[in-house]
């Protein structure tokens, strides 16, 4: 990656719905090249996918949870399988300490949290402790920030 393509990924982190032309003009390349170059960061596994943001409250999701789990590590491929499958499991983390996965959860209620999650939790051969943290309120929430080295 060199700077026309970091360039290009700021333009696009900041409205994934810009034109190919405008971020063109604003680097002073030719349309087809930023075209080329965006399609090379996909198939690069750069970007992703083009995504919207949807603020969760606003479609109902007002419970937003972080679970840390406990897992059998000999299990953790199977467990991560499984996890993957559950529809209000939107990112699923490693780490180091204090836990050996954390989850982030978001649902509709209280009642969805224990349904759709914890008793799937349960349930999950390997999984050998789970703890939730539920929040009240989001500050700030981004997909990333660019910042070129």
């Amino acid at each position: 990656m060199d700077d026309i393509d970091f360039a290009i990924l700021e333009h696009l982190t900041q409205n994934s719905r810009i034109h190919s032309t405008e971020i063109a003009n604003d680097l002073g390349l030719a349309t087809s090249t930023v075209h080329k170059r965006i399609e090379k960061l996909q198939s690069n596994g750069i970007v992703k996918q083009f995504t919207v943001l949807v603020d969760p409250v606003s479609v109902g999701l007002n419970i937003t949870t972080y679970i840390g789990l406990r897992i059998e590590q000999n299990k953790r491929i199977n467990v991560i399988n499984k996890l993957k499958n559950i529809n209000d499991v939107l990112e699923i983390y490693e780490l180091l300490e204090p836990y050996d996965l954390l989850l982030k959860v978001r649902t509709y209620d209280i009642h969805s949290l224990k349904e759709n999650v914890l008793h799937v939790l349960n349930n999950i051969d390997g999984v050998v402790e789970s703890n939730s943290l539920l929040t009240t309120k989001c500050h700030k929430e981004k997909t990333c920030f660019l910042v070129r080295k």
